[in-house]
């Protein structure tokens, strides 16, 4: 135990140090990218023993989940309506564009056609290991890399992007004045935990940060209140929280990863991301009356946590990307991974008669 606490105390130390350089140095997401590259090479380049409990990533994604639904008003739910196709053309051409980098990878890296799918699809690692697991020819260690690195990649290419992307003025996108409530606060707590208990319930994945979004986007707007202004320290901390994790959660990659390996992942996901850049900007020139870093970050393939706390510091409209997201991953998680290993499945027996 005392061990345990002398490990979590030493990387609590190197990921607020390694935030607070960042952020000396005019770095873009200091406190979620300095935590995040100083833990993976300090990880992966040596023998320094690190430790951060999962109870600490809980907290950060449920704070992020908590500021994302805060700027979930009537209007802007309202608006996700008449958002809906776009929301549709968007994800089906990133989904179809994945499947279609999936056969490309297949014969760059010579794996399994479920390995290759259930690895480019950008559903989240965790969602898209646990499909693994159920497919019997899927190689669950190359899914957990193609997975993760794209998170790694999405997350270091986006964000520096998004730098050279008009985004809003502080404030421009949510004028009025914050006015606590005693009484929706209470109301949304009860809500929350509801709804965290059935989405547990039903192992419906990233709970942490999408109970929270839920909660606060369904209270906010049926009461007409803004419940809750998070100040900047909490949402930094938040983000050092998160980044620290992201940093220690890839484990000897080198050893498992050869170059074709490497060659294939990175070329599937730049491809991806390049792609990313060509549907926001067709949709923005349909579309002027948006702004083309509110696409961008709506078709990144990242985490849903991730683009947001990008939309944040960059101007984008954070209720829009999220719900650009929260599409795409109720679309892949509900409908596309459910049917490709359905058919994997049916076409590995085939192959063993």
């Amino acid at each position: 135990m005392v061990l345990i606490l002398k490990l979590f105390l030493k990387t609590a130390v190197i990921a607020f140090a390694a935030g607070w350089l960042f952020y000396e140095v005019g770095m873009f997401l200091p406190w979620l990218l300095g935590p995040m590259f100083v833990l993976l090479l300090l990880n992966q380049f040596t023998k320094t023993e690190l430790y951060w409990p999962k109870i600490l990533r809980t907290a950060g994604l449920v704070l992020l989940g908590v500021q994302i639904g805060s700027s979930f008003t009537r209007d802007t739910v309202a608006l996700m309506w008449l958002d809906l196709p776009y929301m549709a053309f968007m994800t089906f051409a990133i989904v179809g564009l994945s499947l279609g980098l999936g056969l490309l990878f297949q014969r760059m890296a010579n794996e399994s056609l479920a390995t290759s799918l259930l690895g480019s699809i950008p559903g989240g690692l965790s969602q898209m290991v646990v499909i693994a697991e159920e497919v019997e020819s899927a190689n669950v260690t190359v899914v957990t890399m193609m997975q993760t690195v794209r998170i790694f990649m999405v997350i270091s290419i986006v964000p520096f992007l998004a730098v050279f992307l008009a985004g809003r003025e502080a404030g421009e996108l949510v004028p009025d004045t914050f006015v606590f409530s005693w009484q929706p606060f209470i109301g949304a707590i009860g809500v929350g935990l509801l709804i965290f208990w059935i989405m547990k319930k039903v192992r419906f994945p990233a709970a942490e940060v999408l109970a929270p979004i839920f909660t606060m986007a369904l209270v906010q707007s049926f009461t007409g209140n803004h419940l809750v202004e998070l100040p900047n320290w909490l949402v930094a901390l938040a983000q050092v929280f998160i980044g620290a994790n992201l940093g220690l959660q890839m484990e000897q990659i080198r050893e498992k990863m050869n170059v074709r390996m490497g060659m294939a992942i990175i070329v599937n996901n730049v491809l991806l991301i390049g792609f990313s850049v060509l549907i926001a900007y067709l949709l923005a020139v349909l579309l002027p009356e948006y702004i083309f870093l509110d696409f961008f970050l709506s078709a990144a393939p990242g985490g849903m946590a991730e683009m947001a706390i990008t939309a944040l510091a960059s101007g984008g409209d954070v209720a829009l990307i999220t719900s650009f997201h929260l599409f795409r991953l109720f679309f892949i998680l509900l409908l596309a991974s459910p049917i490709i290993a359905f058919v994997v499945k049916k076409l590995d027996a085939k192959t063993k008669h």
